[in-house]
């Protein structure tokens, strides 16, 4: 059995690459998500705001990148999400 990868586990926590692509926001839809599907990871200007909406770490939603050295990226995220919530 092929291990799951971070996207297919992030859809399914959402329900749907459609909730998915709503709950990410900023101008994501569904076929984007249904292309990072098909490509077995989420593009990296996504990645953290999807982490941050599902809780899968952004190593296993593209493993391609070194997230250790973008910390700008994980500061957005957070932004983005402050925002939506005050």
């Amino acid at each position: 059995m092929e291990a799951q990868t971070g996207i297919q586990r992030a859809v399914e926590l959402m329900g749907s690459p459609a909730k998915l692509a709503e709950a990410v926001g900023n101008g994501v839809l569904r076929q984007h998500v249904e292309h990072w599907l098909d490509a077995g990871r989420v593009s990296p200007p996504h990645a953290p705001r999807v982490s941050t909406v599902t809780g899968v770490p952004l190593g296993d939603l593209n493993p391609q990148v070194p997230w250790a050295t973008v910390p700008e990226a994980l500061r957005r995220a957070k932004r983005a999400t402050t925002v939506k919530a005050a």
